[in-house]
């Protein structure tokens, strides 16, 4: 989350390659901030994806199997 709206627009800027004014004139801060946090969550879950964080499927079993 970014508190300060000149780095917020800074941001969202150059993320859609659009002058800062122009995003001003069409979304509310509160929209570009939801924007922000959702770039910031698809980030973090394709790096855990990339990560290949799987786990071992004996452990699946036993966890998860109903005996």
């Amino acid at each position: 989350m970014i508190n300060d709206d000149k780095k917020l627009l800074e941001y969202m800027s150059d993320f859609y390659r659009t002058p800062a004014s122009l995003l001003e004139q069409k979304y509310t801060m509160a929209e570009l901030q939801d924007a922000y946090n959702e770039i910031v969550q698809k980030t973090r879950y394709q790096k855990y994806l990339d990560n290949d964080k799987s786990l071992p499927s004996e452990y699946v079993i036993q966890e998860f199997s109903p005996l």
